[in-house]
């Protein structure tokens, strides 16, 4: 950019610096151009919007930037809209927030059922059973809160339960689908943002039905409305919105709504400002929407933080009082109330009762999402630490010994990817053993630099060529997608010599719920990577045995935050390392990701 405007940060894109230059060039405003740059840069690194008055440059000049023709209030389209608590918006992302705001609270507003509570009571005691009531609490409470609102938002940590809950609310929703407002034959759509993630609901879905065939009655009319919960059509939210990737555009909108009756998506947290509002746009007025996910998990890679910003604008597990009184019923204690209802009240649950990780590591998590940085540090640097251990890494040197060990450590499973004739099937099972999760993508704390760590020791263990991309036992990673061939941004392959050469496999759900297998020939993959080690953005929506969390030792460095490290460590369902210094981590435990923008005001 030019001397009379400087980059305001280091990290500024090419593309910012071009649409400053544009905006001065057009609209004749250094002031603008300046407010332009800064605004581009945050969308960048993922808000919604510029904060004018945290900007030096920028503070003096706000009453200029709003007296400018091309700045609005946004009650009408003008290319930016500054509002008044100083938000800086260009009209794309101003829309999209407000537009949203507009749809979840309409959305969350009362339904107008008329459902006995003793019917939903019934339906919560055939669906439980004799499971433990306190430790079922929310998820019970979910499930009786589902009928008769076009809105439910269900949060929880890693293996509280949240793909269970949400079969059994499914099926409560159908069977009230008629006094719901909904059609009696009532239909399904499941849907997550990635194709990983999609292909663990599907599989999560189709054994949940499978268990709950076996518990309840044969004459049972839950049991009869398992058939109606279409798993194996579970994909990404791009198919289900007929992405049309050529045009950068989407077939459902308004003009074209969604059939489906109920939409439920997991992984909300992945879910951008502008891709959720396009799902409720898509939405028709009557259909019900269910969120999934966690919020204490990284928000999207592009702008807003859609799922904690909703989360936050409501009291969790605190409900209206008609609502409350239908959960009396199926609760072992009162349903707590409202002290003071917002458009959101009654519509926002979360699960706390873990199923899945082990003591330590759950106690682990749960330190790092109450921001406990001492207690985490303490917890994980101890001699005798189980669960998650911190491996000292300050440096490279330090770095290429812990590659080591942990190959040494995880003999059995290395040797399982390069043992001749290996079988796909059971070869990709062994690849979700164990993964290495790495921060950033570049440089020698990076996945690309982790990758060559391991490649060099592996292929001195192993015999192979390490300087030759293709090789028997190379896992790999598409990191983008590729609709023709139905591989997709974060799948994850592995190479095999078998009958017909070398041969890349990767998983296909069926439609029984089962994973199917497909081999693609090397030379037909979209762009992939190495998957020795992998980013923690890549491995969102998947789950391993044991995980090794590769962080920046230097605690100031940018990229490290609260959410970056509990989304690694909660890929873990039975141990953890983190390969770092005890600094760099007591860092991430104290810096949470505060992304600008209106929507959680918007909503309270």
């Amino acid at each position: 950019m030019s001397a009379t405007l400087p980059p305001l940060h280091d990290e500024a894109r090419p593309l910012d610096h071009a649409f400053a230059r544009w905006v001065r060039r057009e609209s004749g405003s250094e002031p603008l151009a300046r407010a332009a740059f800064a605004v581009s840069r945050v969308e960048g690194e993922g808000h919604a919007c510029a904060l004018l008055e945290a900007e030096p440059e920028l503070a003096d000049d706000i009453a200029a930037i709003r007296a400018h023709a091309w700045v609005g209030d946004g009650t009408q389209p003008t290319p930016f809209v500054l509002d008044a608590a100083g938000r800086f918006y260009t009209w794309r992302n101003w829309r999209h927030e407000t537009r949203l705001a507009e749809a979840l609270r309409e959305r969350a507003g009362d339904g107008g059922a008329t459902i006995p509570d003793a019917a939903i009571a019934a339906d919560v005691a055939a669906l439980f059973g004799d499971e433990d009531a306190h430790a079922t609490r929310w998820q019970r409470a979910a499930v009786a809160a589902a009928p008769g609102t076009r809105l439910l938002v269900l949060t929880g940590g890693p293996g509280t339960g949240k793909t269970t809950t949400a079969l059994r609310l499914l099926l409560t929703l159908l069977h009230h689908a008629g006094a719901s407002g909904l059609p009696a034959r009532a239909s399904v759509a499941l849907a997550a943002p990635t194709g990983k993630a999609a292909q663990r609901l599907a599989q999560a879905i189709a054994a949940g039905k499978q268990r709950l065939a076996a518990r309840l009655a044969p004459d049972s009319p839950l049991r009869a409305l398992l058939d109606r919960i279409p798993h194996a059509e579970a994909g990404t939210l791009h198919r289900l919105l007929g992405y049309r990737p050529g045009e950068n555009t989407f077939a459902r909108g308004p003009h074209d709504p969604l059939a489906a009756d109920i939409v439920l998506v997991d992984e909300a947290s992945m879910v951008d400002l502008a891709l959720m509002r396009t799902l409720l746009d898509a939405l028709r007025p009557e259909a019900v929407l269910v969120l999934l996910g966690d919020p204490g998990q990284l928000a999207a890679v592009e702008a807003g933080s859609v799922l904690s910003d909703v989360v936050a604008s409501a009291q969790e597990n605190a409900f209206p009082p008609t609502l409350a009184r239908r959960l009396d019923a199926v609760l072992d204690v009162p349903a707590p109330r409202v002290e003071r209802a917002l458009p959101l009240s009654g519509r926002v649950l979360a699960l706390h009762h873990g199923w899945r990780a082990g003591g330590a590591l759950a106690a682990a998590l749960e330190s790092l999402r109450a921001g406990d940085a001492d207690a985490l540090v303490e917890r994980i640097a101890a001699p005798d630490a189980d669960g998650v251990r911190l491996q000292p890494s300050d440096t490279a040197a330090a770095l290429r010994t812990r590659v080591t060990q942990w190959i040494d450590t995880q003999a059995d499973t290395y040797a399982a990817l390069f043992a001749p004739r290996a079988e796909p099937a059971a070869t990709l099972a062994v690849l979700r053993r164990v993964q290495v999760l790495c921060a950033l993508r570049n440089g020698p704390f990076g996945a690309e630099g982790v990758n060559a760590l391991f490649a060099r020791e592996l292929a001195a263990r192993f015999g192979f060529d390490a300087t030759q991309r293709w090789h028997h036992g190379r896992p790999v990673l598409i990191v983008r997608n590729d609709y023709a061939r139905e591989l997709y941004n974060g799948d994850v392959g592995i190479a095999l010599e078998g009958p017909d050469g070398l041969r890349v496999w990767f998983e296909v759900g069926r439609r029984d719920g089962s994973v199917g297998l497909r081999s693609v020939s090397p030379r037909a993959l979209p762009e992939h990577e190495s998957a020795w080690a992998i980013t923690i953005h890549r491995s969102q929506g998947s789950e391993y045995g044991a995980v090794a969390v590769v962080l920046p030792p230097d605690p100031a460095h940018r990229l490290l935050s609260r959410e970056l490290l509990y989304t690694a460590l909660s890929r873990a369902t039975r141990h953890a390392e983190i390969w770092s210094s005890a600094a760099a981590v007591a860092a991430a435990a104290r810096r949470p990701i505060q992304r600008s923008g209106g929507l959680r005001a918007r909503l309270a």
